[in-house]
């Protein structure tokens, strides 16, 4: 949560929750299941603002917190951009720069911890 809210941070702007955060159970190789958060935030774009700026925004953010980047866009005559990343504390998170709306969508790594207890399941 605290790496997508960096994200939008960087950018500026009013940002609305899409999604979550929400408690996800996950696999750990060779280990009992675990839990990980699932956060998906969302506005309108920004007008007179180039998307390509934002992106160049957003990668450095992650780059500082050990994120690997990679950037994305569509094959169209006017692409539509975005980049994403994996690593550090998360296990993939995704910016989207399009001309209607962007987004921020990350998942966080698997960590002990049981999605009920998180969730608040048998609590009353």
């Amino acid at each position: 949560m605290d790496v997508v809210e960096r994200t939008t941070a960087s950018i500026g702007g009013e940002w609305s929750v899409y999604s979550g955060p929400a408690a996800e159970s996950c696999d750990r190789a060779g280990a009992a299941p675990g839990a990980r958060w699932s956060y998906i935030v969302e506005r309108v774009a920004p007008a007179g603002v180039d998307p390509a700026v934002d992106v160049e925004r957003v990668e450095q953010a992650w780059e500082e917190q050990g994120i690997a980047v990679e950037r994305s866009e569509s094959g169209a005559a006017d692409p539509l951009l975005g980049v994403r990343g994996s690593g550090g504390p998360v296990t993939s998170i995704g910016f989207n720069a399009f001309p209607q709306r962007y987004s921020v969508t990350g998942e966080s790594t698997c960590f002990d911890g049981s999605v009920d207890d998180l969730r608040g399941v048998g609590e009353g």
